[in-house]
């Protein structure tokens, strides 16, 4: 059968009411046992399959899901948040409403303190970018525990969260580490700029991808060191500029969006040419670098979708009660200048 069959059709076959469908489909009511059985089989013959999306709205409840994050880097977690604004106007209709808490910039006390309003006033979901911390893991754990619906997205720690929703880190790092044995000159020195691995295990994670390809393909090649900085572009681009000066690099490699800072470093040291750059995520400013040169190729890791799918996945748990069985990794989306038309 072409079209979908609907209760009205089993209805006519099994020659009942609606209302007696329902309450078999539902289990639910008195229903005869004959009644019963020519139901089911008529069910089984049309192929009915019960329609999510009216389930969802059958239910009537008012859901509240907390999504937690910061958004120190605007042009990203823009991204991000035109996702979670996808989300939110798809399942408002449904009873959702999605409270946002947004730090200004990582910080580890500040989010405990939202997790635990989020426990105190009974969520029903939390999406979450969780923060290297035990403290942070031991909030999560009991938010669970209460009965609260967690996904994390974007930045994945150990915790009893349903399921993580964005990259495989170490793959993105890995990725980088092949592209940059692919086209570092040979024989060069290069540096790693590595933002605060303490409070967000991506960073480190694609450290590590990163430095296993590179040692193994490229032994030619020496570290000559590793650069850790707050979240801060300003301080980045400094120091940065400063390596420059010392250091005769012919290749760096950054970790993250503060890819953007370093970029704009290389230029005004007027290396962008003699430096092969490499790093990750695609902003406005990042896509410039990678139109100039100054950026010869950057990962990105669809932040939007990271924003959607990790509200989509709670609300389906909540409305439809469909398990959240597993993770959900984004693409690990490879960009030059030669394919920016695309993506």
């Amino acid at each position: 059968m072409d079209r979908m069959v609907t209760i009205n059709d089993i209805a006519r076959a099994a020659g009942v009411g609606k209302g007696t469908v329902d309450r078999v489909l539902h289990n639910r009511g008195r229903v005869s046992e004959e009644t019963r059985q020519r139901v089911l089989k008529c069910i089984a013959e049309l192929g009915y399959k019960p329609n999510k999306a009216a389930r969802m709205l059958a239910k009537r409840n008012i859901f509240k899901i907390a999504v937690v994050y910061h958004n120190k880097e605007k042009d990203f977690w823009g991204q991000v948040e035109e996702g979670i604004d996808k989300a939110e106007q798809e399942y408002k209709q449904m009873g959702v409403i999605i409270d946002r808490f947004v730090l200004p910039q990582i910080n580890v006390e500040g989010q405990l303190e939202i997790i635990n309003h989020v426990i105190r006033e009974r969520y029903d979901g939390m999406a979450i970018v969780p923060y290297c911390s035990e403290e942070i893991t031991e909030a999560i754990d009991l938010a669970v525990e209460k009965g609260i619906q967690v996904v994390t997205f974007n930045n994945d720690e150990p915790c009893k969260r349903s399921c993580y929703v964005g990259q495989d880190l170490r793959q993105s790092g890995r990725t980088a580490g092949k592209l940059m044995s692919m086209i570092a000159p040979f024989g060069c020195d290069y540096a790693i700029v590595l933002p605060v691995i303490e409070s967000m295990s991506a960073l480190y994670g694609r450290y590590q991808g990163f430095r296993e390809v590179l040692a193994a393909k490229r032994k030619d090649m020496k570290l000559v060191g590793v650069y850790n900085f707050k979240q801060d572009g300003e301080q980045a681009y400094s120091k940065v500029l400063e390596l420059l000066r010392e250091k005769d690099l012919g290749a760096l490699y950054v970790s993250n969006v503060i890819l953007e800072d370093v970029a704009r470093a290389v230029s005004d040291a007027g290396l962008g040419e003699k430096i092969i750059l490499i790093g990750h995520d695609l902003t406005e400013r990042i896509v410039n670098y990678i139109r100039e040169g100054v950026v010869d190729v950057s990962i990105g890791q669809e932040p939007e979708k990271q924003g959607y799918v990790a509200i989509e996945k709670i609300c389906r748990k909540l409305l439809a009660d469909e398990e959240i069985e597993r993770d959900e990794f984004t693409k690990i989306e490879v960009v030059v200048s030669e394919n920016l038309a695309y993506i």
